[in-house]
């Protein structure tokens, strides 16, 4: 069996038959890391002796014997975490985030941290596209993106203020899912922008990611998924930046899931909504000039584009803040109206295939609508481009349906893969 390419069903399944143990799985992927991430640089420190003894004894939680990575803003108790800045170099947290704590004790397994942009923000890291390193990545959550794309961890765990999880994860041909504002803990994060600032997760598949949320959940392992629910198509108002080739897997997606029976509603944009890009924009520049204001006297040794970040924060007061997130908190308010029938919400991901060079993580705005509103949102790989290289959807459930949205998920991969 190929354990580096396995789903977490089924790794545990083997682990649980004895037909593999958690040593040899954490060596499978530890010596991966050693032949291929001097050419990806998706992590920035593997705990090699760590991962090995905590393999000894994983515990008996439903993820035990399960290796992962963590994104770089996460502490993780005895490791560094740097937050991709020089601010931080040589910075060991004493304890872990609460996040990484909670899939320890359900007996998953640290490899090591990820990769990120400077502050999860806009300065790139420099992981590159492991399917193509000529390519980005994607961004914030750089190195998980590309960690678990290239075999090099069954998950990793990102944040999402913006587009730093799905975003990543479409352009690297992996699943990638944002929970519910505040359903996963945020302690021991570096906070960016806190009306938006999520954990999530990127992960071979969305079956997977169902593992994770449950862990994360205290819940049972993932049983099968029920019905397909009500599909509301969703273009918005970003519609006409969507490529010819990501717009015909939207398509093919709506058509699986007509051919299955499934009920689809096309959704009209809701009035407003095009508003809320630069509400967004607003509210995320202030909170992060306030979040970095504590570096003030060592903005020299900060990246410049997260020095122009800052400055778009100080440019602006509280009342024009204020302003923008009574808007987003009326926006929320009327999310019955905009789902309407639908229970899910198919939508573009990413405007294209992942961008030329490393200098630019790729365009957030899809993604951002949904962290804005709060939604739970998941990335799904949906096919290829002409150029070979990966197309993904979207899909998003309101506020605190995330099973749903996981099982909506997990059976729009099995329909893609009929």
């Amino acid at each position: 069996m190929d354990w580096l390419n396995s789903g977490i069903a089924a790794l545990r399944g083997a682990l649980d038959a004895g037909q593999v143990t958690a040593e040899a799985l954490v060596e499978a992927h530890l010596d991966r890391i050693a032949r291929r991430d001097g050419d990806i640089r998706a992590y920035v420190h593997v705990d090699f002796d760590g991962a090995r003894r905590a393999a000894q004894d994983p515990g008996q939680g439903i993820l035990s014997g399960i290796p992962f990575g963590v994104k770089d803003v996460l502490d993780v108790a005895g490791m560094p975490c740097e937050q991709g800045s020089a601010l931080y170099h040589g910075h060991v947290p004493p304890y872990d985030a609460g996040c990484v704590a909670m899939l320890k004790q359900q007996g998953a397994i640290v490899l090591g941290k990820t990769a990120t942009a400077e502050f999860a923000g806009t300065a790139p890291a420099a992981t590159v596209n492991p399917l193509d390193p000529a390519r980005s990545p994607g961004g914030s959550s750089s190195g998980s993106g590309a960690a678990v794309a290239a075999g090099m961890a069954v998950f990793a765990l990102g944040t999402q203020t913006g587009g730093s999880v799905l975003r990543p994860a479409a352009f690297c041909g992996v699943a990638g899912f944002k929970p519910t504002f505040g359903a996963w803990p945020v302690s021991g994060m570096l906070p960016a922008a806190q009306s938006f600032d999520t954990v999530g997760a990127i992960a071979r598949s969305a079956d997977d990611l169902a593992w994770v949320h449950a862990a994360m959940m205290r819940l049972r392992a993932p049983s099968l998924p029920g019905a397909l629910p009500v599909i509301g198509l969703y273009r918005t108002h970003l519609w006409d930046t969507v490529s010819a080739a990501c717009a015909k897997a939207f398509d093919r997606a709506e058509q699986v899931v007509v051919q299955a029976g499934g009920r689809v509603i096309d959704l009209p944009l809701a009035p407003g909504f095009a508003e809320l890009t630069q509400h967004r924009v607003v509210v995320n520049a202030f909170e992060r000039s306030g979040n970095t204001a504590c570096y003030a006297g060592d903005l020299d040794r900060v990246r410049p584009e997260t020095r122009e970040v800052i400055a778009r924060g100080e440019a602006l007061d509280g009342e024009t803040y204020l302003r923008s997130r009574r808007a987003l908190d009326a926006a929320r308010a009327s999310l019955d109206a905009l789902f309407g029938e639908a229970e899910v919400l198919l939508t573009p991901v990413v405007p294209d295939v992942a961008p030329e060079g490393l200098g630019w993580t790729g365009d957030p705005r899809l993604q951002e609508l949904w962290s804005t509103l709060r939604c739970p949102a998941i990335a799904v790989p949906f096919g290829h481009a002409p150029s070979g290289l990966p197309l993904s959807v979207q899909l998003v459930a309101r506020p605190n349906e995330d099973a749903l949205l996981l099982d909506a998920a997990r059976q729009l991969e099995t329909l893609r893969d009929r």
